[in-house]
């Protein structure tokens, strides 16, 4: 039970707290775009350089690598009448619960097919799989999967799933590949191994990342294009650009290319004030897994800021991450740009991706609905019922 007149004081507390820390960050805010300013023209080589004793100083260091001339550069796209397929992925899950009746993982993936202009249904569909097998929940050391395990692993399932529809809808093009097909993901296109994973777990989290990489090559290989879609990044790899573009070439130690003068902010805040239907220059992770293991499967990410609102007052800034070998083909990151923009109108969202979400969402009545399956089942073959443990059990008659 929580006694809210107790938290009164705090709550007071806590609101003085963030009125001091806006005023701060919108003070912060405005250094980094002067900064931006400052250092718009970019040389090329210099800057090629300083980043390399950055990575020097700091192998971990997760900034941004400008694609372009200009940091500052802004664009808004010719209007074209250009009608996409928009295949857009996503993905829920179950994760293993000791103290459920039985133990488990599910993953469902839910994908929607959107032909712009064609006045056809979207085609929409879902994949649910359980996971049961002592293999698939436990690791080396006999460790139930953690939920940062199972979330890896419907990572994985997303981008197979994209890569299945993406071949069906360009067969159903008649291998056309004027037109435009976008698979998109709810979230980053960047995925790494985790470096604390040791032996086998490091093993299988490499396989993990070549079956991703994979799958991104078969969406490559069917003509279409997939892209990121971060709705609320708190990505700052552009803040740290900036701070290290402010360091001295003596003062680049690791101690300060971790501490930057941009600590908290985010490169939302920093693009908030892209008009609509606007958006940044190319950057390039500097992520190291996107220095090595994408980039040596051609699939190095890049990413770049965009307002989809149409409201000058309200923006809405996405990360729209994509492989450099597309953002390299002439004029495609405007036809990209414009059917984004196009499908979220409305929602400042696209509407593909908000159908995805509800497609695979996974409810609680439905994880009862399964566990109650399961255990006729079980009943039938063994004659004895599963049970939750009593924790559970109490934890479920209190509502």
């Amino acid at each position: 039970m929580l006694e809210l007149p107790k938290l009164m004081d705090q709550v007071a507390d806590m609101s003085q707290a963030i009125a001091r820390q806006r005023a701060d960050y919108a003070q912060k805010i405005a250094q980094a775009r002067r900064a931006l300013a400052q250092y718009a023209q970019v040389d090329q080589e210099a800057l090629d350089e300083k980043i390399r004793t950055v990575k020097r100083a700091d192998p971990t260091w997760r900034g941004a690598w400008p694609c372009e001339d200009r940091l500052d550069a802004r664009y808004t796209p010719a209007p074209a009448d250009e009608e996409a397929t928009l295949i857009a992925v996503d993905g829920s899950q179950i994760y293993p619960d000791r103290h459920g009746p039985a133990l488990y993982y599910l993953i469902n993936t839910g994908v929607i097919l959107l032909r712009q202009g064609s006045g056809q249904a979207p085609w929409v569909s879902t994949h649910p799989q359980l996971f049961y097998q002592e293999r698939d929940l436990y690791d080396d050391e006999l460790n139930l999967r953690t939920a940062q395990d199972i979330n890896d692993h419907r990572e994985l399932e997303e981008m197979r799933e994209l890569a299945r529809w993406a071949a069906r809808e360009r067969a159903y093009l008649g291998e056309d590949r004027e037109r435009l097909v976008l698979a998109l993901t709810d979230g980053p296109l960047l995925t790494w191994v985790r470096e604390e994973r040791k032996g086998r777990e490091q093993a299988l989290g490499q396989a993990r990342v070549q079956a991703y990489l994979r799958a991104l090559a078969d969406i490559q290989a069917s003509g279409a294009i997939p892209i990121g879609y971060v709705a609320r990044p708190r990505s700052a790899n552009v803040l740290r650009l900036l701070h290290i573009l402010q360091l001295p070439e003596d003062a680049i130690t690791t101690q300060n290319v971790r501490n930057s003068r941009y600590r908290a902010l985010t490169d939302t805040a920093l693009f908030a004030d892209l008009a609509p239907n606007q958006r940044t220059v190319l950057f390039r992770s500097t992520a190291q897994a996107n220095e090595e293991d994408f980039a040596r499967a051609g699939q190095t990410i890049c990413f770049f800021y965009l307002n989809v609102s149409r409201d000058p007052q309200t923006p809405y800034i996405a990360r729209v991450e994509i492989p450099q070998w597309a953002a390299e083909q002439p004029g495609l990151v405007d036809r990209v740009h414009r059917a984004l923009v196009r499908d979220a109108e409305g929602a400042n969202y696209p509407y593909v991706l908000i159908r995805a979400h509800e497609l695979a969402l996974v409810t609680h009545g439905e994880r009862q609905e399964l566990e109650a399956m399961l255990n006729i089942e079980v009943m039938q073959r063994t004659g004895e019922p599963l049970f939750a443990s009593i924790k559970e059990t109490l934890k479920a008659s209190l509502g």
